[in-house]
């Protein structure tokens, strides 16, 4: 059963099982359709891929960027299987939603709602009800109790958020172990606007389960990778681009040219990302180039 939120975000952290993390964040979903779905060791062999690949070439990490962090569990492997294999980068996460409220709305019901006001789980007398539908809730009869819970809640959450009744409710949708990491740093930040400070700065960036067809058309997915290109520490940096599917990640390692204009195609995994023929055609800007 999924831990209601409540009494996730009071909960010592040393008593919240990476387990328990990912049943509670794999039930919530934000009001842009995604899932803070996680799971701690959904990217471990591809992790280690990386490493080995990072080892033999002789490259050594100061800084990696990883895009689309979800509940942050992920980071939090990838910066152990780095510092397995003797790296020890700064790892800078980011994500669009980072933060949410847990609204009290009457009746002995609780809300949990992204910055938006659009409910991500209810509260019931204890019980946590999953805010979003699926195709057999038609069958169940759920699709009404939905229904009937956003009519019941829509109100309180819009004067709350209104009267700006936010600090004393907010939660971070992050695993807690993530927030206590010194060489982990959290941003929030859109993939889609250029940040300045990201420029020219990292070695590694990781983009997985964000930058893939499901989500955006082919010129979204260009402007994203206008900017990640943007971010990396020039020649030799590296790039996996990467979706999660039943037959495992659909990944793609990529590394900046010695000539610092372009990306080549290091090794796939699993058939390659989907999106390899936009990542190649993507020219390193001269930001990048010059670094």
């Amino acid at each position: 059963m999924t831990i209601t939120a409540s009494r996730f975000f009071s909960t010592d952290p040393g008593q919240l099982t990476p387990e328990v993390e990912d049943r509670f964040f794999t039930a919530l979903k934000t009001g842009n359709n995604t899932f803070k779905r996680t799971a701690s060791d959904r990217f471990e062999r591809l992790d280690e891929r990386c490493a080995q690949r990072f080892r033999k070439t002789g490259t050594v990490l100061r800084e990696v960027l990883d895009i689309g962090i979800s509940s942050g569990a992920t980071t939090l492997a990838l910066s152990e299987c780095l510092n397995r294999a003797g790296q020890n980068p700064r790892i800078t996460g980011t994500d669009l939603s980072l933060t949410a409220y847990l609204l009290p709305v009457g009746g002995g019901m609780q809300v949990l709602v992204d910055e938006q006001g659009n409910p991500m789980q209810y509260e019931m007398f204890g019980r946590a009800l999953r805010a979003w539908t699926r195709r057999a809730d038609y069958f169940t009869g759920m699709i009404g109790v939905h229904g009937l819970l956003r009519m019941a809640t829509r109100g309180a959450i819009r004067r709350q958020l209104e009267r700006g009744d936010r600090e004393g409710h907010a939660v971070r949708l992050l695993t807690p172990r993530l927030l206590r990491h010194p060489d982990i740093s959290i941003e929030k930040n859109d993939i889609f606007q250029r940040t300045e400070h990201f420029e020219s700065r990292f070695d590694f960036i990781r983009a997985a389960n964000i930058l893939n067809r499901g989500y955006f058309d082919e010129a979204a997915l260009r402007l994203a990778l206008t900017n990640v290109a943007r971010y990396l520490a020039g020649p030799g940096a590296w790039l996996l681009v990467g979706r999660t599917s039943r037959s495992g990640t659909a990944s793609t390692l990529f590394r900046v040219a010695p000539d610092g204009r372009r990306f080549v195609l290091v090794e796939r995994s699993a058939g390659g990302s989907e999106i390899e023929r936009l990542v190649l055609s993507t020219p390193v800007p001269p930001a990048a180039a010059a670094a």
